[in-house]
């Protein structure tokens, strides 16, 4: 681990971010630990009409160079649309979801994180064996007899509920690491020494609902190159003999570096430079040829009249799940490939 890094607590801001209840357009948990976190350790500290955080790491040279590093505070989950006189929560989802993990599955609701369960009909009980349903088909059941005992109403958030854990070696598991990997890990470059250019760095509100706060946060600050973190799905679980396809994306087996997404062709010249400052480090990565994941980066691309972006993903086991697997030496070596990246990051970098 570098001294950057081990000055950094990763585990321990990993843990209180991944317990916070971020769901798009609601992000307030997030945002106070993050401004919190970010006190002495950036300037220029602001949060946009839509709920974005954005600061600035002055830089310790004269390069001329606007740098934007991103990382989405938001989490997809559900909005409370009624509450029936019954006591059961009925629900909309916000942002995309699996709906397989729905059944069943625990939850928290409103502002007070009121604990309750995905209504589900026993299997004994049910003759409708629909495999799939959609988040408004099943209310959520908090124990309550009636209305009264339910301490949200329409308009408010509803989360999965999960506590952080660790497993063997290095592994954790908790929520929302598809969001929370890469606000740790530009947290963790706000905290290091300066760079030489001034670093502009965005934790982005409501990226589950088309990247809204990115689109905003690049209009103001109108960068020069854009680096956007993120948590990787990782396809490296154990396959049926005759499935033949290739693994995208390992745990454990570093960063991963998107060419291409739906919405994005990643800048050759800056994934060139991060392979460079990897090899140079002897950081792992890996790349993620097609990611079937649109991130923010192609709304950054195309803001102003055109900005060069590359993704760094963070390699996440079951996203959107209510539980993710994430290996922290993987989140270790993102910090420090893009500590180095940018350390050695100037206007021919881009010129390549």
């Amino acid at each position: 681990m570098s001294a950057d890094n081990a000055a950094f607590d990763i585990k321990g801001q990993l843990r209180a971010l991944s317990e916070a209840v971020g769901v798009a357009g609601d992000e307030r948990q997030v945002r106070r630990l993050i401004l919190d976190a970010l006190k002495d350790r950036a300037q220029d500290v602001s949060v946009d009409p839509l709920g974005s955080v954005t600061a600035l790491k002055k830089g310790a040279g004269a390069s001329p160079l606007r740098v934007l590093v991103t990382a989405h505070m938001d989490e997809p989950g559900f909005m409370v649309t009624e509450v029936g006189d019954n006591g059961l929560i009925t629900v909309t989802g916000v942002g995309a979801h699996d709906a397989r993990f729905l059944p069943a599955a625990r939850v928290q609701v409103g502002r007070d994180r009121q604990p309750g369960v995905f209504l589900w009909t026993p299997i004994h009980f049910s003759h409708d064996r629909r495999d799939l349903v959609e988040p408004k088909e099943l209310p959520i059941d908090v124990g309550a007899e009636d209305r009264g005992g339910v301490k949200a109403g329409p308009g408010d958030r509803a989360a999965f509920r999960a506590e952080f854990a660790e497993l063997g070696g290095s592994v954790v598991r908790g929520k929302a690491f598809e969001s929370r990997a890469g606000c740790v890990a530009l947290l963790a470059l706000l905290a290091g020494e300066p760079l030489p250019f001034d670093l502009y760095a965005a934790f982005t509100a409501q990226e589950t609902i088309g990247g809204r706060g990115a689109r905003v946060a690049a209009s103001r600050i109108r960068p020069d190159a854009a680096f956007v973190l993120r948590g990787a799905e990782c396809n490296d679980l154990p396959r049926r003999e005759d499935d033949d396809s290739t693994p995208v994306i390992r745990m454990g087996g570093g960063p991963a570096l998107t060419l291409l997404d739906p919405g994005l062709i990643a800048s050759p010249a800056l994934v060139a430079h991060l392979r460079k400052s990897a090899g140079a480090a002897g950081i792992p990565v890996q790349i993620e040829a097609g990611s079937a994941a649109r991130s923010e980066g192609g709304l950054l691309s195309l803001s102003g009249a055109g900005v060069p972006v590359a993704v760094v993903g963070v390699p996440v086991r079951y996203l959107r799940s209510p539980y993710n697997l994430l290996d922290l030496s993987d989140l270790e070596n993102t910090v420090r490939l893009l500590r180095g990246a940018l350390a050695a990051f100037g206007p021919d970098t881009l010129e390549r």
